[in-house]
């Protein structure tokens, strides 16, 4: 049994509760911490986390080039933005609005006893409204730092739920800002982030076998639709396993295509590794970043073709990075940027809390034309 199920919890019962709102106190103050728990060394202060995550979203918003994101942006996420800005979408709203519209932070930062070495990393999480009853999924952005004396960097985002369904007046609704970012969640909640005794955030014990999930991930959803199983022994069936294989089966019957072009995903574990939480019920939680490239092609051979640009946004894009004007393809390799966030148990399958499986953005397109 993982030694995270003991006092060192620090009596958290949610993500937000050891963490003032927005505005409240200051940002070493936590709550949920023993003020009799002597210091423990962390890998960075908050007061100096609040300063990164503050200056560097305001700092990525008025990017405009390449190489200024890459010394703020690093892996998922720096791969992103470059995208966005050659489709000239950059920046996006929630960098735009991060410096005041990431509500109720908190600051899950390890000890240097558990990160002695580099790169060094911690994590944030925030809401989207500033009404606690509307947000039940937190959003969380990961930062590392690969040397001594190295700028922090943002290097993924995601979202999970860890809240219960609200009891919401009619007026009122529960809000899913993650869909714009083109994320979907858990619905049960994963239990609260486990903290040390002076309220760093603690990390897994055995994270480097808990990110094995990243590449038992990659293979389940690596396949030539319709052949993809839905079934596995490594993952708990759900909307975020299963139900991702059916939908990327689908493409292989849709109306538009006749039944006539070929679909093959493949994925890539990419970026640096994000520190594996550990949480209050002993489980860890692991998020992984991909490029999926997406293999589209005729099954008759040359006789075959395709465009893009009418079906969505990502038809779109692509079309866009592949020349525009809506040209006739014979094959296509399109590659995109996925982030997936995992429950992992200490024994039996893993779990997806959040992903955006479905609509990951699009990074880059080339192909064989007509």
């Amino acid at each position: 049994m993982r030694p995270a199920v003991l006092a060192a919890i620090a009596g958290c019962v949610a993500l937000a509760a050891c963490s003032p709102a927005k505005g409240e106190g200051k940002a070493g103050e936590k709550a949920g911490t023993s003020s009799l728990a002597p210091p423990v060394p962390t890998v960075i202060g908050w007061d100096q986390a609040e300063e990164v995550v503050t200056r560097g979203f305001r700092q990525a918003a008025s990017a405009r080039d390449e190489t200024t994101l890459a010394t703020l942006l690093t892996g998922a996420l720096l791969q992103e933005s470059v995208a966005q800005v050659r489709l000239k979408r950059w920046p996006d709203n929630l960098v735009r609005k991060a410096e005041t519209d990431m509500y109720r932070r908190e600051y899950l930062i390890p000890t240097e006893r558990d990160q002695p070495g580099y790169p060094r990393s911690f994590a944030v999480l925030f809401r989207m409204t500033d009404t606690a009853e509307k947000d039940r999924a937190a959003g969380m952005y990961y930062f590392v730092q690969a040397e001594p004396g190295a700028a922090w960097k943002a290097a993924a985002r995601t979202w999970a739920t860890d809240r219960p369904a609200p009891q919401l007046p009619p007026e009122q609704f529960e809000d899913r800002g993650y869909g714009t970012y083109g994320f979907e969640v858990r619905d049960r909640p994963i239990a609260a982030p486990a903290r040390e005794p002076a309220g760093a955030a603690a990390l897994s014990p055995t994270a480097a076998s808990d990110r094995r999930v990243c590449g038992q991930y990659a293979e389940y959803l690596g396949f030539t639709a319709p052949h993809g199983e839905p079934e596995s022994e490594n993952f708990v069936p759900g909307k975020l396993t299963g139900e991702v294989v059916d939908s990327y089966n689908a493409e292989d019957g849709k109306k538009e295509w006749k039944g006539d072009l070929r679909h093959r995903y493949a994925f890539e574990v990419t970026g640096p590794e994000l520190p594996v939480l550990r949480l209050a019920d002993g489980k860890a939680l692991v998020t992984c970043s991909y490029v999926r490239t997406d293999h589209r092609e005729g099954k008759s051979g040359p006789t075959t073709s395709f465009k893009y640009g009418g079906e969505n946004a990502a038809s779109r894009d692509t079309d866009q990075l592949l020349g525009g004007g809506h040209k006739w393809w014979r094959n296509t390799d399109v590659r995109r940027v996925m982030t997936a966030t995992f429950e992992v148990p200490e024994q039996g399958p893993a779990d997806v809390v959040g992903c955006n499986c479905l609509n990951p953005p699009v990074l880059s397109a080339e192909g064989t034309p007509k």
